[in-house]
């Protein structure tokens, strides 16, 4: 310490002496103001008259007057003499950025921020290495909110400062007001890599993720801002949102339980964050949206196996998940009307508590209409239009919840006279027509609301319905456009009516019906319907045992429901659940059931079938035939759709008891105008495949005119084939050739028929012919979906894999080598080696497929 002491004494001797000989230099002032400046204390005075002679001496050397500027500024306290020194000292060296800041601080708390603008945009014009002057420039105009100046002035600024944090935030909050979200995001991650304590940028990431729908980023990112700073509103306030749309999401997708989750996590933040500052609108309200959203999803999940034979029980789950939906609407209705006192001139709040009224009401029991007071909801509807009564969505909203049919007229068309564009007006418009029976104004009004927006929902579910109902459609195409509906908006009504256009278009079994009405059960457990639809769906997937559990839960809904349901319905649902019994093997049950059915009086024609199967399953036959006759006598009072599958019954049932001759004998009895239908015709054809006697011939090919469709003929012409082969076998074998060449002339009609080749390629590959396989394979496609297994017949693979057996056995009576070696080898699709692959898993001991040792 006292050796360096000893240097700086010997300096400044060595400076004074230099003085002493050259007073007018200002370079030797120059360093004897620094040594005695950085000295402290009372010499700094001495440095200030030093630097004042050096900047008389020389008043180009700006490095002077910043040491002025320092002094006036900090030790003397005269403002604008250290302004005027910094202006002095930036105008002579604009890289000078101890000084322009200084210039620029003490501007700033002299409130001259005009000034401090000039001051920079100087220092940036006169060198472009000014890059303290780019900086301030750029936060001051983001200050000023002068957004594309501010992205030029900062992305110079960072050519020289590229590890400020501070400037990637700034920059990254221009680009997010000019709406580049992309090069916003970027901005503020690279802020957040050089400092990952800034709140500010990972709260307004999140915003931005939230914005483009990257809800799950947007929470990860509101989730790290709150854990550096816990108490940060905006924070908590992002998190609450992007879970609210992150639920929005997996409840569009069908993920209730996961959406519901969410929303309860959603729920706590907004709440928290809504009772630490009671007084701000914004966060009340979004509390009541994440509960409005949570009283609308929240899914009845429970193990029905448990429910099906417990009324009680399943009547304690409807309750509760009815009470959970209701408390949440009566949370989110308190929320809104806090937001409202604290914003009462806030028009939207009123409608959204019209909403929520609405809701209430659909879920309270207890609740009855008064159709001459008016509602909450309606009363609602009008306060937010007496703020803002030039606002469309206002009108809407009116028009959806009101229950008087002039009062929603009124309000759609005002609403569609302020825009007219707007879809939802015009669905919500055919809907309220289509109520009171204006079929010709309603589709209109669906047509129009389609055309302005294909994706709204309501049209293409309201027009499925009138397609269906009027029959101006198929049913596969009011199929379509109802499973275009749930797509867009998943609704349990929309689904409802999806599963009720597959059962008539042939579609139940199709994994998006199963989709649908598993959601519509979840939304709407109370619904007799949806269980009962549910259990229909199961039996035609073959899951017996599950479809007589929901119907069962069709049952106990009925029983603790308030609505009246029509007696038709009930005997429907005992019905289904009769026949999906009898078909899940358990008879005595499904007899039981069709008991108390007959007691009631309430057996129709379907009951008799289910009454008369179940007879038979328990090996009752006199009584199961008696029944047959009950049911042959209400044949020419029956609706036609039930006579086809009435005879198919008979027949059947006679054939199986009686056999051959019985069932030739009553249909041979029966009035010949009850087989004109396709059903009837396939029965009577297979039937008469087994009769070498042919009594049915005229019958057969007189009901064979009702083959309407494609698939039908086909189908027959498969039938017909199996016949051939049948009626034409000898010494115990079958006469494949005669099915063959039916077959043959059948492929020429239907050449993309996958049924046809299939069962043409197995008899072939069945048959003695030497070449037979090789063809077999070239008949049977493999590059389409191929339905045959599910029909009972083989798929092309089992061919294609059949015909390369076949193929290697007949070419290699005595094989020496691993692989075939004829000519005319089969095919090699991978599909083929799949199936090889399986046949040797399922023959292993085959000596084709044994392994050489």
């Amino acid at each position: 310490m006292d050796s360096r002491t000893d240097i700086e004494e010997e300096g400044a001797e060595h400076l004074f002496r230099r003085l002493q000989d050259s007073s007018d230099d200002a370079s030797i002032h120059f360093d004897i103001g620094v040594f005695l400046w950085e000295k402290g204390g009372e010499a700094k005075e001495k440095a200030a008259q030093h630097f004042i002679l050096s900047a008389k001496l020389n008043p180009k050397n700006g490095d002077c007057f910043k040491y002025l500027g320092h002094y006036y500024g900090g030790v003397s306290l005269d403002t604008q003499r250290a302004i005027k020194c910094y202006q002095r000292a930036v105008v002579l060296n604009p890289d000078d950025s101890e000084s322009g800041e200084a210039l620029c601080n003490l501007l700033d708390q002299g409130g001259k921020e005009s000034l401090e603008v000039v001051v920079c945009r100087e220092a940036s014009e006169m060198s472009p290495r000014a890059f303290w002057a780019f900086r301030r420039l750029g936060f001051l105009q983001v200050h000023q909110k002068k957004w594309s100046e501010a992205v030029l002035s900062l992305q110079h600024a960072l050519r020289g400062y590229p590890t400020c944090a501070d400037l990637w935030e700034a920059l990254g909050l221009a680009y997010q007001r000019l709406g580049r979200f992309t090069a916003a995001i970027k901005s503020y991650g690279r802020a957040i890599e050089l400092d990952d304590t800034m709140v500010f940028a990972l709260v307004e990431s999140g915003n931005i993720s939230v914005t483009l729908g990257s809800f799950s980023k947007g929470v990860e990112q509101f989730r790290q801002a709150l854990e550096i700073s816990p108490r940060c509103v905006p924070a908590q306030y992002g998190l609450a949102l992007g879970l609210l749309g992150l639920a929005k999401d997996c409840i569009n997708l069908g993920a209730y339980q996961w959406g519901a989750s969410l929303l309860e996590e959603a729920s706590e933040v907004a709440r928290a964050s809504a009772y630490f500052l009671r007084n701000i609108s914004c966060i009340w309200k979004l509390h009541a949206d994440i509960q409005l959203a949570y009283a609308r999803c929240y899914p009845w999940i429970e193990d029905v196996q448990e429910l099906e034979a417990n009324k009680e029980a399943f009547s304690a789950s409807i309750i509760s998940w009815r009470r959970t939906c209701f408390l949440a609407a009566k949370h989110a209705r308190f929320s809104y009307q806090r937001a409202s006192h604290l914003s009462p001139w806030q028009a939207n709040i009123y409608a959204d508590i019209a909403v929520i009224s609405d809701l209430i009401t659909s879920l309270d029991k207890n609740y009855k209409q008064d159709i001459n007071a008016w509602q909450l909801a309606e009363k609602m509807s009008m306060g937010a239009l007496l703020l803002e009564g030039d606002s469309y969505e206002f009108w809407l909203a009116l028009g959806c919840l009101s229950d008087h049919n002039a009062l929603n007229q009124h309000a759609l068309i005002r609403a569609l006279q302020l825009n007219v564009s707007l879809a939802v007006a015009w669905g919500y418009l055919g809907k309220l027509y289509r109520k009171v029976d204006e079929k010709q104004l309603a589709r209109q009004m669906f047509d129009r609301a389609r055309s302005i927006d294909p994706g709204l929902a309501l049209p293409w579910a309201s027009m499925s319905f009138e397609s269906c109902v009027g029959r101006e459609l198929e049913s596969d195409e009011a199929f379509e456009s109802c499973s275009r509906a749930v797509q867009i908006m998943p609704l349990a009504e929309f689904q409802l009516g999806l599963t009720k256009l597959a059962l008539l278009s042939g579609h139940l079994s199709s994994s998006q019906v199963f989709g649908a009405i598993q959601q519509a059960v979840q939304l709407s457990p109370h619904y007799p319907e949806s269980h009962n639809l549910h259990g229909l769906v199961c039996e035609a997937r073959n899951d017996y045992k599950s479809a007589s559990t929901f119907y069962r839960l069709a049952r106990h809904a009925i029983n603790i429901g308030s609505r009246s349901i029509h007696n038709s319905h009930i005997r429907e649902i005992s019905i289904n659940l009769a026949r999906s019994l009898s078909k899940a093997g358990n008879a005595a049950d499904a007899l039981q059931e069709c008991e108390h059915l007959k007691k009631e009086g309430a057996l129709d024609d379907e009951g008799l079938q289910v009454y008369g199967f179940s007879l038979w399953q328990l090996g009752e036959n006199d009584l199961a035939l008696s029944v047959a006759r009950s049911l042959a006598a209400t044949l020419s009072s029956m609706q036609k759709t039930s006579v086809a599958t009435s005879i198919c019954f008979i027949c059947r049932l006679v054939y199986y008891i009686r056999g051959l001759d019985a069932a030739i004998t009553s249909i041979v009895k029966m009035p010949k105008e009850l087989f004109q239908s396709s059903k009837v015709s396939f029965v009577m054809t297979a039937i008469n495949a087994l009769d070498r006697q042919n009594r049915l011939g005229f019958v057969v090919s007189s009901s064979r005119y009702f083959l309407k469709y494609h698939e039908e003929i086909a189908g027959m012409h498969l039938l017909i084939a199996l016949s051939k082969l049948v009626k034409n076998e000898s010494d115990c074998c079958l006469d494949i050739q005669s099915g063959v060449a039916h077959l043959k002339k059948a492929l020429h009609m239907f050449p993309n028929c996958s049924l046809i080749r299939n069962l043409l390629g197995y008899l072939m590959v069945s048959s003695k012919e030497l070449n037979n396989c090789h063809v077999a394979t070239r008949c049977c496609k493999l590059d389409h979906l191929d339905l045959s297994d599910q029909k009972g017949f083989k798929s092309a693979s089992d061919i294609h894999g059949a015909g390369a057996v076949a193929c290697y056995t007949t070419g290699n009576s005595i094989p020496k080598f691993t692989f075939p070696t004829c000519t005319k080898q089969c095919s090699n699709h991978p599909g083929a080696i799949r199936h090889l692959q399986k046949y040797y898993c399922y023959l292993p001991l085959c000596p084709v497929f044994a392994p050489k040792i």
